[in-house]
């Protein structure tokens, strides 16, 4: 159970090994259980209640609640970032596969800005530095270590 954002979640987590004839699926090799989430959202006087299922490959359900919310928090978090610092939901980019070039092209910027570049500096500050400064923008791009400053 969580409060937050004005609203309470409730999460069921459920995990079943009678998965009958699944395992004999040859794309699902090592599936021992399937998963079930049940989750019930109270905002004000709405409830709503939506369940997801899992293939699982473990047949912890401590490790399967874990995982699970594990996903879902990397998802947003990612999102959140690709919707401030690139402005992807904004985006009405609807031609051919423009959108899913320009996503890919997002989160390959992201990725970059992320992994390079010093820690102290925010995702923000790093897009503005490389905009700015070509030696930057060259040393992101190239992956190459950025000089310390004193």
């Amino acid at each position: 159970m969580e409060k937050d954002h004005g609203r309470i979640e409730i999460r069921r987590y459920a995990l079943s090994d009678r998965i009958g004839g699944l395992d004999a699926q040859p794309d699902w090799a090592g599936l021992q259980a399937v998963g079930r989430v049940e989750s019930t959202r109270l905002i004000g006087n709405q409830t709503s209640t939506e369940c997801r299922y899992f293939l699982c490959s473990f047949l912890d359900r401590d490790r399967f609640s874990a995982t699970v919310r594990g996903h879902w928090a990397i998802e947003n978090a990612e999102h959140w970032v690709l919707d401030v610092q690139f402005g992807e939901d904004a985006c009405r980019t609807r031609r051919d596969h423009s959108a899913e070039n320009l996503a890919v092209i997002r989160r390959m910027a992201l990725n970059v800005l992320r992994h390079n570049g010093p820690p102290r500096d925010s995702i923000r500050r790093r897009k503005l530095r490389a905009a700015l400064n070509d030696d930057y923008r060259l040393r992101l791009l190239l992956g190459t270590p950025t000089p310390a400053t004193p």
